[in-house]
């Protein structure tokens, strides 16, 4: 349902309704608002046909931004922390002295509290960009909140990767670096927005107000940082899984070898005193069965004196 927050007379106030003479004028939409985008819009200023199918198509894809005469509009997404999880979608439209949100995809609790604390403290004589602001600080407080959860994931799956070296890590790693990837590319287009509402080439923004979205830039600048770091550790942990694990197979093999090579010089006794001829030395030696055994215990063991010396070699 529709809500509005408005200034008049210096008071910040709220309403159902859309409210009569408001100085600036807050307008939030909801998941059943989606009909009256076009109603409210020409109500507020001449917009654009693109920015109207922007804010009411139903798929949307990366954030983006459109500029307009009167009013920039732009949308904005949290990342997805699981493949299965919704990606929700925020948009905005800031003017001279209008802003809109709306969030079609179900109700925003960033924009509510936002909206609570404005109305609660009487700021928005302060601009609705100021408001504005107070949006997106919670919002980028919540990407900062997923993008630490998928840390945990990068973490608990290296741990995993050393503690259980036999198990194949590949499907979780790929699955991870997808969404790392998805995340890059909702972040950096929201990195570059929020970079284009702290300059002071950005009309609606007055330049009390700056300092509140060049922090807003800059906590967007470390989430951007640290999910490019992930990305690179992943593709260093993809490298590192495959060599740890060539490096169990080479053990492997080299046990296996160790031991052929050790059996080799008893088994080349056994298959030739085991050649059926009539002149075998047990046949006219009583001590001929355990000669032979003797014999190839010391070669072998001659064989791992002569692999010790040598091992480094």
């Amino acid at each position: 349902m529709s809500r509005f927050v408005f200034l008049k007379n210096g008071r910040t106030e709220t309403s159902p309704n859309w409210p009569r003479d408001a100085d600036l004028l807050w307008v939030d939409l909801g998941p059943e608002d989606r009909s009256q985008v076009p109603r409210v819009l020409a109500r507020l200023y001449d917009a654009h046909p693109k920015v109207v199918e922007h804010l009411m198509e139903e798929t949307k894809h990366r954030p983006n931004l459109l500029i307009e005469k009167e009013a920039v509009s732009f949308m904005l997404s949290l990342i997805p922390v699981a493949a299965e999880l919704p990606l929700p979608h925020l948009s905005f439209i800031i003017g001279r002295n209008f802003l809109v949100t709306a969030h079609f995809d179900g109700p925003s609790r960033v924009v509510d509290h936002a909206m609570a604390s404005v109305i609660d403290s009487q700021m928005l004589s302060q601009g609705v960009d100021f408001a504005l602001y107070r949006v997106l600080d919670g919002h980028v407080a919540d990407l900062g909140k997923l993008v630490h959860r998928l840390g945990q994931q990068f973490e608990a799956m290296q741990q995993e990767m050393l503690e259980h070296v036999y198990r194949d890590m590949s499907p979780k790693i790929l699955q991870l670096r997808r969404r790392t990837m998805d995340a890059k590319h909702i972040l950096e287009p929201e990195g570059s927005i929020t970079d284009l509402l702290k300059s002071d080439d950005f009309p609606y923004v007055a330049k009390a107000n700056h300092p509140y979205f060049q922090d807003v830039a800059f906590l967007m600048k470390d989430v951007v940082t640290e999910v490019a770091a992930m990305r690179e550790g992943l593709a260093e942990m993809d490298q590192g899984y495959t060599a740890l694990q060539s490096n169990q197979i080479n053990k492997v093999m080299w046990f296996l070898t160790i031991v052929s090579t050790l059996s080799l010089p008893a088994t080349t006794l056994a298959s030739i005193y085991g050649m059926n001829f009539v002149n075998m030395p047990e046949l006219k030696w009583h001590y001929g069965y355990w000669y032979m055994l003797f014999l190839m215990f010391v070669v072998s063991v001659l064989l791992v004196l002569w692999m010790r010396v040598h091992r480094h070699d």
